[in-house]
């Protein structure tokens, strides 16, 4: 909804998130971890900025070259795990739990394991910190969008709104084993929703 500013004037959301610029000492690397992780393609790349696409966006992830890293500088937690203040991570969306699941092994092939695991009700999701300690989620959306708000507005999303932890290998035996994967998409205090499933699942 339109926010009244004064003088007649309203504010109105974007039409969409249109890309993330990391600043970095680790710049090479960085781009290296990102075209490998997102099968990006380096749109143009400069001493000093380099612009990567996934997608038909012209460029989704930006980043700016600090330069070398001074000696004295200290090595900082990830977004994932820091009590200071920032950002936590930057999330996205897979289509399919194959997808996403395929995502993580290629992750585990690239000695990137996933910080934790959540089920988080609306979505099941996976977290990872680049070289930089950046927080990223990978997820799968598993409610339809008015399932997800109503899960949202529900007591149990209020008594906890972070999810359950889970173990993605679990997830992989099983899914390997054509067993029912709603038990390990769902959490404990969800029943099965109205609208069905946002993904495929057996």
């Amino acid at each position: 909804m339109p926010i009244a500013i004064g003088l007649g004037r309203t504010m109105s959301a974007p039409t969409k998130f249109a890309h993330v610029v990391y600043k970095t000492h680790r710049y090479d690397e960085m781009i290296d971890w990102y075209v490998k992780v997102f099968d990006a393609k380096i749109q143009n790349k400069t001493e000093s900025l380099a612009f990567l696409s996934y997608d038909d966006e012209h460029h989704r992830i930006a980043f700016l070259n600090l330069g070398p890293r001074p000696a004295d500088l200290p090595e900082i937690e990830t977004g994932l795990t820091s009590k200071c203040q920032g950002v936590h991570h930057v999330s996205y969306t897979w289509a399919t739990l194959d997808e996403l699941l395929d995502q993580y092994l290629l992750m585990q092939e690239n000695h990137t394991p996933p910080t934790y695991c959540l089920r988080h009700g609306l979505t099941l999701s996976m977290y990872y910190a680049d070289p930089d300690g950046n927080g990223l989620e990978f997820q799968v959306d598993v409610l339809q969008v008015d399932d997800a708000v109503k899960f949202m507005e529900s007591p149990e999303f209020d008594a906890n709104p972070v999810g359950e932890l889970f173990d993605p290998d679990d997830l992989i035996k099983a899914r390997d084993a054509k067993e029912s994967l709603v038990p390990y998409v769902l959490r404990s205090d969800q029943t099965a929703p109205e609208a069905g499933f946002a993904i495929e699942i057996a």
